[in-house]
C-alpha cells in the first residue's frame, strides 16, 4: 500500500498555490459548462479554457468571476 501512494505522490503536478485555486475554481465551476477544459493554468493565477460553445464559454466565465472572483477579459 505504501508503494502505491508514493507513486501517486510522484505523479502529481508540482502547482502553484495560485494554479490550485485555479484548478479547484473551475472543477467547481465544470456543471455549468460541461464541455469546458482547461487549456492553461499561469503560475501566477488565473485559468485559461475552451468549450464547446459561446454560450458554455459565457457561463463558465460567469461562475469563475461571481463564484470566485476571477476578472472578466
Amino acid at each position: 500500500m505504501a508503494v502505491v501512494a508514493a507513486l501517486l505522490v510522484g505523479c502529481a503536478p508540482n502547482w502553484t498555490p495560485a494554479q490550485l485555486r485555479a484548478w479547484d475554481a473551475f472543477q467547481d465551476c465544470r456543471s455549468v459548462a460541461p464541455t469546458a477544459t482547461v487549456t492553461k493554468l499561469p503560475s501566477q493565477g488565473g485559468v485559461f479554457f475552451t468549450a464547446s460553445d459561446a454560450a458554455e464559454i459565457a457561463m463558465m466565465t460567469r461562475c469563475l468571476n461571481e463564484r470566485h472572483g476571477y476578472p472578466t477579459r
